[in-house]
C-alpha cells in the first residue's frame, strides 16, 4: 500500500487534465446548451418559467456587450445621407408663428397643407417620403372654402394631392396585439351593392367606411354598403361615380363574416408577399389602426410602425415585417414603414427571403433574422441633433419652397438636397413622435429610428447573429480554454495566487471581447460572449481548484516528511523533481549535536525557562543549518539531527557541514553564559560528524512519514557526539571527513578507535576550527601531534612527560586524558599484536 501522495509527474498532469477536461465537457455542455436554446430578448414577458430563468439573465448580460459593441461600430461609422429628416422644430415653429399663413401654425397642421408638402417634397426629387406623423383620425380642421355644391373635407382635400397616389408617400400606422373591439351601430338591414366585382375594391370599401357605414365583400368580389332602408341606399349610392344600377338585399348572417373594417382595409392594403419566409415565425398582430378612409383610398402605401423594443425597454433592432391574422383565421404579411419606403424609392414590391437576407426587388438585399426584425446600425453618436444621420432639415425650408412652387416664382428660396434621398416628414410637436426612445447610443425620436432603419436597408447592413450552433463550439472551445489554462497554470506556476487567477481570466475576457468587437465592427457578425467565457471561468476555476489540491496534498505531504524547517529553493528543487525525495544511497554528511547537563537541569527548573532556553537555542542552531545548504532531519531533545548532501546534491558537503558545525560551536558559546545563568547550570555542546554512503528518502508509514537517513554513517556520527564528552572535545569528526574536507579547517587527532561494521581501527578527530578563526596556536597543535605520535609508537613514558608538557602551557582536557593512559600502559603494556584502538567505554 502506498504511504505517500507522490506520483511522477507525468501521472499527476494525466490526472489534472482529465479532471479538468471532465470540467470542461460538464461546463461546456451546460453553458452550451444555454448558448443553443437562447431566448427571445425582446419577447420574453411576463413571469418565466424556470428554465428560462438562467437563459433571461445571460441574456441580459449578453446585451451589455452587445450595446458596448454597437457604440463601438457607432464610433467608427459616418453619418449617411441617403435619407434626410424633415422635421417641424423649433425653428419651424418660430417662424410658422410669424407667418402671414396661418395655417403654418396649427397642431397639427391641417391635411391639406400635408398633402401639399408632400407634393413638394417630390417635386425636390425625393425618391420617397415617410409620412411620420398620425394619420388615424379624421382632421380637425374645417375645409376651404368651397366651390359648387358638394363640399369637400380636409381629409379629401389632402388626398387629392398627386403625392397620395404617386406611390411614393408612405403613410405609417401603429398596430396592436389584441383583436379588434367591433364598433357598436345601429342596425344595417338593407345592403347596396356599390361595386361589381372583378375591380379592385379597396378604394369602394374606404369610400363605404369614410361614409360611416359598415362594408362587406361577397365572394365575387363585389363591395356592398349597410344602410337603414332604400332611401338611404339610394343616397349612398350616389356618392359613387362608377356604381352600378341599383342593386338592393337583405341582410344575412353570412353577410357579418364578409365585413371588412378599417383595420382589415388597412390590413390588406399594407399586405406584401414575400417568398421563401415562414410566416409561422414572424410576430404576430390582430388590429392595424390605419389611415383615414379617404386616406385609404388613395392607395397610399402603407407601412407597420416598425419599433421592437427588447424586455429592458431598450431598442435594438426593428421590425421589417408582421404577420397579420384575420378573423378566419389567415396570415398576412405587412411591411413596416421602412421596408415600404424602401420599395417605394426602388418602385418594386418583389420581396423574397432567402439564406438570412431580406431581397428587395434586385438592388438591395439586407440581413434579417426569421422573426422578421433587423438589427440597427447606429451612425455615430445622436449628439445635439438627436439623430444619427447626416442632414435633418428644418421643415421651414420646405414651407418656403412650396410658397414659391405656388407662385410659379421660377426659383426656390433654398437647396435642400433631397434628389433621390428618402425624406422622413416628422411633427415634433406631438408628444409620441417627441417621446424619445432609449437606444444603445443614447435616445432618439422616433423619426430617428425610422430613419436609421431606413439607411440600414438602403446599404444593406445590419447585425447579423451566429447560428445557435456556432456559438455552441465557441463556448465548449472556451471551456477547453479554460482546462488548458488551469492545467498549464498549477504545473508551471504551483503558489500562483488569485491575482494570477484574476489576471489569467481578464486576458481571455480581454482577448475574446477584442475578437467579439472585430467581428461586430469589421464584419458586423455577432457571437455571443457571455456564455463562453462564463464556461471559461467556471471551468479554470474548478480544475485550478482541483489541479491545486493536488498540488498542496503534495507540498503537505513534502513538508511533513521534509519538516518545517527546509530551505525554499530546496523545497522548490523538490517540488519539481519529486524523485529526489525517493529512497536511494547517497554519500551524505552527518551531523548530530547535544547539551551536556542540560537534560538533568530541565528536570529540576521552571519548565518555561527550560523550553525558552531550549527554543532560543534550537531556532539559532536551525538557522545555522539552512543557512549552509543543510537539511534539519529533527530535533532530539535539546540535540539537533541534520545531513548535508540530501535532498538536492552537493558538491562541497563536507566543507559546508565542518563551516555549520563550527558557527553552531561558537554561536552556543556565546549564549553559553545566558543560559547557564538562566539555568543555574554549566552547559557544554557537543557535535559529532561523519560522511559515508546512507539511505536516504521518504520513509514511514500511513501514518506517519518522514524525509530521513539509515546507514553506518549516521550511527557513526551519533556516537562520535556520544565519545566527545569522554575526549571533552566539542566537535568529533571521523576520517573519511577529514579526508574530504577543505585544507583550511584545523584538526587534531584525538584517538583510534573501533566505529562501526566492520569495526576496524580508524582515527578519530576534533574539529578545532579553520584558518584565523581558531583558538588553537600552532604550537600547540603541533606539541600535540608530536605527543600522538609518541604515544603511536608506545613510546609511553615520553609520550606522558608530552602530554604533561601541553597540559603545563596550555591546560588541554585531551592531554590530561592521554597522561592518564599512557602512566596506566606503563604499568599494564599492551601486547605486541595492539594496533592502537582503544577499546571504548561502555555508555
Amino acid at each position: 500500500m502506498a504511504t505517500n501522495p507522490l506520483q511522477p509527474a507525468g501521472r499527476r498532469f494525466i490526472q489534472k487534465f482529465g479532471v479538468a477536461f471532465f470540467w470542461a465537457l460538464f461546463f461546456g455542455a451546460i453553458f452550451g446548451s444555454l448558448a443553443w436554446f437562447r431566448v427571445d430578448f425582446a419577447k420574453s414577458e411576463g413571469d418565466p418559467a424556470w428554465h428560462e430563468i438562467p437563459r433571461l439573465w445571460l441574456a441580459r448580460l449578453e446585451m451589455v456587450t452587445y450595446d458596448w459593441r454597437v457604440r463601438q461600430l457607432a464610433d467608427r461609422s459616418t453619418r449617411a445621407d441617403d435619407v434626410v429628416i424633415v422635421r417641424v422644430d423649433e425653428e419651424t415653429v418660430t417662424n410658422a408663428r410669424a407667418s402671414a399663413n396661418s395655417r403654418y401654425g396649427m397642431r397639427p397642421w391641417p391635411r391639406e397643407l400635408l398633402g401639399a408638402f408632400a407634393d413638394e417634397l417630390l417635386t425636390e426629387g425625393a425618391s420617397a417620403a415617410v409620412l411620420d406623423v398620425p394619420l388615424n383620425d379624421a382632421s380637425s380642421h374645417s375645409c376651404e372654402a368651397c366651390k359648387g355644391e358638394k363640399r369637400v373635407s380636409d381629409d379629401e382635400q389632402m388626398a387629392a394631392h398627386p403625392a397620395l397616389h404617386s406611390g411614393q408617400v408612405v403613410g405609417v400606422f401603429n398596430t396592436s396585439a389584441r383583436a379588434e373591439r367591433p364598433p357598436d351601430r345601429a342596425l344595417t338591414p338593407l345592403l347596396v351593392q356599390v361595386l361589381a366585382g372583378g375591380e379592385p375594391p379597396w378604394a369602394a370599401i374606404a369610400q363605404v367606411i369614410s361614409l360611416g357605414l359598415p362594408a362587406y365583400v361577397d365572394d365575387t368580389g363585389a363591395v356592398w354598403a349597410g344602410t337603414e332602408g332604400e332611401q338611404a341606399a339610394h343616397k349612398v349610392l350616389a356618392q359613387f361615380e362608377k356604381a352600378p344600377s341599383f342593386n338592393a338585399r337583405a341582410q344575412t348572417p353570412e353577410d357579418l363574416d364578409r365585413e371588412v373594417t378599417r383595420s382589415e382595409l388597412t390590413i390588406r392594403l399594407a399586405e406584401v408577399h414575400v417568398a421563401g419566409i415562414n410566416d409561422d415565425a414572424i410576430e404576430k398582430i390582430r388590429t392595424a389602426d390605419g389611415p383615414v378612409p379617404e386616406l385609404l383610398a388613395t392607395g397610399l402605401p402603407l407601412g407597420a410602425d416598425s419599433v421592437a423594443p427588447d424586455a429592458d425597454g431598450v431598442i435594438r433592432r426593428v421590425r421589417l415585417v408582421l404577420a397579420a391574422v384575420d378573423r378566419k383565421g389567415v396570415t398576412r404579411l405587412l411591411a413596416t414603414a421602412p421596408l415600404r419606403a424602401v420599395m417605394a424609392q426602388a418602385k418594386t414590391t418583389k420581396l423574397q427571403y432567402v439564406g438570412g437576407d431580406l431581397k428587395i426587388g434586385d438592388r438591395y438585399a439586407v440581413p434579417m433574422d426569421a422573426d422578421g426584425t433587423m438589427r440597427l446600425i447606429f451612425d455615430d453618436d445622436p449628439g445635439r441633433t438627436g439623430t444619427t444621420n447626416r442632414r435633418a432639415i428644418p421643415a421651414w425650408r420646405v414651407l418656403l419652397n412650396l410658397e414659391d412652387t405656388l407662385a410659379q416664382r421660377g426659383v426656390l428660396h433654398h437647396d435642400n438636397e433631397l434628389k433621390d434621398r428618402v425624406a422622413v416628414f416628422s411633427d415634433e410637436r406631438d408628444p409620441d413622435s417627441a417621446r424619445p426612445e432609449v437606444t444603445p447610443i443614447g435616445a432618439l425620436g422616433h423619426a430617428a429610428l425610422l430613419t436609421q432603419a431606413t439607411v440600414g436597408i438602403l446599404h444593406s447592413q445590419s447585425i447579423r447573429r451566429v447560428t445557435p450552433e456556432v456559438d455552441l463550439w465557441v463556448t465548449l472551445a472556451f471551456a477547453l480554454a479554460g482546462a488548458v489554462l488551469a492545467v498549464a497554470w498549477s504545473t508551471a506556476l504551483k503558489r500562483a495566487g488569485w491575482l494570477v487567477w484574476a489576471g489569467t481570466l481578464t486576458i481571455v475576457t480581454c482577448a475574446h471581447l477584442f475578437v467579439a468587437r472585430s467581428m461586430f465592427v469589421e464584419q458586423l457578425r455577432w457571437v455571443a460572449v457571455t456564455t463562453p467565457l462564463l464556461a471559461c471561468a467556471a471551468t479554470f476555476l474548478a480544475s485550478l481548484g482541483y489541479a491545486r489540491s493536488i498540488e498542496k496534498g503534495l507540498r503537505d505531504f513534502m513538508l511533513r516528511a521534509l519538516g518545517g524547517a527546509v530551505r525554499a529553493d530546496v523545497f522548490r528543487q523538490v517540488e519539481r523533481d519529486l524523485a529526489l525525495m525517493k529512497p536511494e544511497r547517497r554519500n551524505l554528511t552527518m551531523y548530530f549535536s547535544d547539551i551536556e547537563g542540560f537534560t538533568n537541569v530541565a528536570q529540576d527548573q521552571n519548565a518555561d525557562v527550560v523550553v525558552n532556553v531550549l527554543r532560543q537555542h534550537l531556532d539559532e542552531m536551525t538557522s545555522v543549518v539552512l543557512r549552509n545548504k543543510g537539511h534539519l532531519d529533527k530535533y532530539l531533545g535539546d540535540g539537533v539531527m541534520a545531513f548535508w548532501g540530501a535532498p538536492v546534491t552537493l558538491i562541497d558537503q563536507v566543507d559546508l557541514a565542518c563551516t555549520a558545525a563550527l558557527t553552531m560551536r561558537d554561536a552556543f558559546e556565546r549564549h553559553r553564559p545566558d543560559f547557564e545563568k538562566k539555568l543555574g547550570s554549566r552547559l557544554k555542546l557537543r557535535a559529532g560528524v561523519d560522511v559515508g554512503p546512507i539511505v536516504v528518502g521518504e520513509m514511514g508509514t500511513a501514518h506517519r512519514v518522514n524525509y530521513t537517513v539509515m546507514g553506518e554513517a549516521v550511527a557513526t556520527a551519533f556516537r562520535l557526539e556520544k565519545l566527545s564528552k569522554q575526549y571533552h572535545a566539542s566537535i568529533l569528526v571521523s576520517q573519511a571527513v577529514v579526508t574530504q574536507a577543505n585544507k583550511r579547517f584545523v584538526f587534531r587527532e584525538v584517538d583510534v578507535l573501533r566505529l562501526g561494521r566492520p569495526a576496524v581501527p580508524a582515527s578519530v578527530f576534533e574539529l578545532v576550527g579553520s584558518d584565523g578563526s581558531t583558538e588553537f596556536s600552532t604550537e600547540r597543535l603541533a606539541a600535540h601531534v608530536a605527543a600522538m605520535d609518541l604515544y603511536h609508537q608506545r613510546k609511553f613514558d615520553e609520550a606522558h612527560d608530552a602530554f604533561e608538557k601541553i597540559i603545563k602551557h596550555h591546560d588541554d582536557a585531551l592531554a590530561g586524558v592521554f597522561r592518564d593512559r599512557c602512566a596506566a600502559l606503563l604499568k599494564s603494556p599492551p601486547p605486541k599484536s595492539w594496533d592502537g584502538a582503544w577499546p571504548l567505554e561502555p555508555e
